[in-house]
């Protein structure tokens, strides 16, 4: 691989893992402790709300916990909508302003049970691993040609918008598995039937990555999968969230990432397609071993 490539695949690392870079605020940070086990990090702009409510977030030198009394799911997660419904009111941190209605369950691992259930958007506020499902959609031609279908971000999107994207994708809320998530996905963003998506859609593995930007702090773990499509299929978005579709050829796929032109945990995704299916080679990047475990960040 060229020069261009290797030093932009690192810029595409690099952002996607900004919490883990020099300069990140990942030393000043607190834990986020539940039932004894390790769930997320606090920030210090998190941590001047948190102490707001006393009785439910208790600070001590380099931890936060919830106060003893909060031993239920149930009673954990009515707690904290109440604190987050707060917050949103007095309109303290920039990312409940993003609030979606959509519910994600808090584990400490993702094998775990659920500690407790948490608004979308509040999740970086506390820095709690994030789990989605994404698909590279591809065909390959009668000459063998292989073509990925690349989607773009429709321009109202209120993340990431116009950026390039996964043919489907999607956060994993409370009441989906990953491949249930995906074929939901895969129906509303790109209309491929559950018929189609049930028979083709293939597990392949799971990227984990952490960044940070002005919302808070974000680990997030994708689950993916691939589905090779007919040559005569063609995506339509339903839900309007893509813009357009388009069918690239590898090469083209490749360029795209390098000129920061993709979501970036959807480049990092792409890329763990190009390595899987031999289009990036030990002998071709020397970065091989660096680049695959900056694709697999460990959680907390």
């Amino acid at each position: 691989m060229s020069d261009v490539w290797s030093l932009g695949i690192q810029r595409v690392l690099t952002r996607v893992n900004s919490f883990h870079q020099p300069g990140s605020s990942k030393s000043k940070c607190k834990l986020f402790l539940c039932n004894a086990q390790n769930i997320g990090w606090i920030r210090e702009d998190a941590a001047n709300q948190l102490r707001q409510y006393p009785n439910v977030f208790i600070e001590h030198s380099d931890r936060f916990t919830l106060s003893d009394h909060l031993n239920t799911y149930e009673s954990r997660s009515e707690t904290i909508a109440k604190v987050l419904n707060d917050m949103r009111a007095r309109d303290c941190l920039k990312t409940l302003r993003g609030w979606r209605d959509e519910l994600y369950l808090v584990k400490s691992a993702y094998k775990n049970p659920p500690l407790f259930e948490i608004e979308r958007s509040a999740a970086s506020i506390f820095g709690i691993r994030k789990y989605g499902s994404h698909v590279n959609g591809y065909v390959i031609d009668d000459d063998g040609t292989w073509r990925m279908w690349v989607g773009k971000r429709s321009e109202t999107k209120q993340t990431f918008p116009g950026m390039y994207d996964n043919l489907a994708a999607g956060g994993l809320s409370h009441d989906l598995t990953p491949t249930e998530c995906m074929i939901k996905e895969c129906e509303e963003e790109a209309q491929i039937s559950k018929e189609l998506a049930t028979k083709k859609l293939k597990a392949v593995g799971a990227i984990s990555y952490c960044y940070e930007d002005d919302d808070g702090i974000h680990p997030e773990g994708e689950f993916l999968y691939d589905i090779q499509l007919p040559t005569t299929f063609t995506p339509n978005n339903l839900d309007s969230e893509m813009e357009n579709f388009y069918l690239w050829t590898i090469p083209q796929v490749k360029q795209a990432i390098i000129e920061d032109n993709f979501k970036p945990n959807c480049a990092v995704a792409v890329l763990d397609f190009l390595f899987r299916h031999g289009f990036i080679t030990p002998e071709q990047e020397s970065n091989y071993f660096d680049i695959l475990s900056q694709i697999h960040m460990p959680g907390h």
